[in-house]
């Protein structure tokens, strides 16, 4: 995720794709170089595979005995705000994430790579392209793309995290297709 100016049917050269994700601390090297095959099908959620995501996975915490609270993942998102997912219900949070075909990689990318990062009072919205790339003998054309949208907010609970993630979607279906969710790994 995370490249802006391109569309379906842009070619980016390889070398170009692996700059761009050593500016964010991704190496992508191996997944575009390290296949053998001639070809590689490679992912552009800012690239998939990035172990070197600065994240934070504190302890589960609960509050007052309502399991909606529990923190389901948190990490710190791209102006270093703690970003957070509780289990939620079906109306906010992971729960009502799952309607949404929506993976816990793709919400870390979105946050911690945005396009655009709104935020208006408490709530901050991320938009992030999810870019699916073919690549061939040197460069990598865009197959497809859409963008996901992760609204959170930020209101400090008693456990001194954020409320967190109350939806996230692609925009158009709404339902993210299973090309985005393995785009985002």
């Amino acid at each position: 995720m995370g490249l802006e100016d391109v569309s379906v049917g842009d070619t980016v050269p390889v070398t170009e794709l692996i700059e761009l994700a050593e500016d964010t601390d991704q190496d992508v090297r191996a997944e575009l170089l390290g296949s053998g095959e001639g070809g590689v099908a490679a992912s552009g959620m800012a690239s998939a595979g990035a172990p070197a995501l600065a994240s934070y996975t504190g302890p589960s915490i609960k509050l007052a005995g309502d399991p909606a609270y529990s923190i389901y993942s948190q990490w710190w998102d791209n102006k270093r705000i703690k970003a957070a997912v509780r289990n939620g219900t079906g109306t906010w949070g992971w729960q009502h994430l799952q309607k949404h075909n929506v993976s816990l990689a793709m919400l870390q990318k979105t946050t911690q790579f945005p396009r655009n990062r709104d935020v208006n009072g408490t709530t901050i919205t991320y938009v992030t392209p999810a870019n699916l790339f073919t690549c061939w003998l040197g460069s990598c054309r865009v197959d497809k793309t859409m963008d996901v949208r992760v609204v959170s907010n930020n209101t400090r609970l008693n456990d001194g995290a954020p409320r967190g993630i109350i939806t996230a979607y692609c925009v158009g279906p709404t339902v993210c297709p299973a090309w985005v969710r393995q785009v985002a790994g």
